[in-house]
Order: structure tokens, then C-alpha cells, then sequence
């Protein structure tokens, strides 16, 4: 989290940062402050936190799951280049589990989810930008050729185990 903070800081947008990067931060961020929250051990009484309440935590959950699933469908109209296609289509097309889609609707429309599906909800969405987003950088950095030290070309940095051993 504090790197992304120190990207938010260097963008040459405003602080703005890809929507993947944003999501990945915000929903890890948001789970974090609820593991942190959820109790606070005093000697053998473990209680709740008072500082966030319930009602606080729910809406950061909805809020940002509200913000993943649309951000996802607005990149999908964008690509495709047609404000007609429904949100549940443009993520299921992205792959996205839809039941996370109807968390999102409810959010929006009705009551806010349980805190328990919150949480779920979250988690779940942090998996499928891990593998949307964040698997596929992995695989093109570490698999694209680099330049090793000696200005050979390697196969990729994960065959770049260091400097090569000195000629002497």
C-alpha cells in the first residue's frame, strides 16, 4: 500500500493511477483496516473497536466494490465502444463472477450488503484483479528479454540470477 501511495504521488496524472492499481489498493487497503479494526486485544478481553462502526465499514466495502465493478464495465463500453452493454455483461465478459455484479446492484439500489458478504465479496475481487492484472504484468516482466550486465541479451530476469562471475 505505501508503494501505490508513492506511485499516487509520481503520476503525471494528477495522482491518478490505472484502475487495476487502484482497486488492487483500495479493496487490500480496506481489508486490512478491517483485520486491524475487527478486535482489540486487552489483556484477556477482546473487544471491538469503536473508532469505525459497522455501518462505516459496510459502506467502504460497498463503495469500493461499487467502484471495481463499474470501472470494469466503463473499460469494457470503452473498448468496445458502445455505452449500451449492461454492466453484468461487460463483466462477465472481463470474467468476473456476476454474484459480485449483484453485490454491487444492491449496494447501489438496496440495502448494503452484510458485512460478511462484504468481506467475501472483497477478497473475491482482489483474486480477480491478482489474475487480471497482476499475474499477466508478472508473466511480461519476468519473461521479457532484458539486458543482462555484460550487454548480452537474457531470456528474461528470472535467468538473471546476479552479475556474471568476474573474468579473473
Amino acid at each position: 500500500l505505501h508503494r501505490v501511495a508513492l506511485w499516487r504521488g509520481r503520476s503525471d496524472r494528477g495522482g491518478r493511477l490505472s484502475h487495476a492499481i487502484d482497486m488492487t489498493a483500495g479493496l487490500a487497503g480496506i481489508l486490512l483496516m478491517d483485520a486491524q479494526r475487527s478486535t482489540v486485544s486487552t489483556s484477556a478481553v477482546t473487544v471491538l473497536s469503536p473508532t469505525t462502526s459497522l455501518y462505516q465499514l459496510r459502506n467502504a466495502y460497498s463503495t469500493l466494490l461499487l467502484r471495481s465493478v463499474n470501472g470494469l464495465a466503463d473499460t469494457y463500453r470503452h473498448q468496445k465502444k458502445s455505452a449500451l452493454l449492461s454492466v453484468s455483461h461487460c463483466c462477465a465478459l472481463a470474467g468476473l463472477p456476476l454474484w459480485i455484479v449483484d453485490v454491487r446492484h444492491d449496494a447501489s439500489h438496496n440495502e448494503l450488503p452484510s458485512l460478511g458478504v462484504c468481506r467475501i465479496a472483497a477478497l473475491e475481487s482482489l483474486r480477480f484483479w491478482r489474475g487480471r492484472y497482476w499475474d499477466s504484468l508478472e508473466e511480461r516482466v519476468w519473461a521479457a528479454p532484458v539486458k543482462g550486465w555484460n550487454g548480452g541479451v537474457v531470456e528474461g530476469m528470472m535467468n538473471n540470477n546476479g552479475p556474471p562471475p568476474s573474468a579473473s
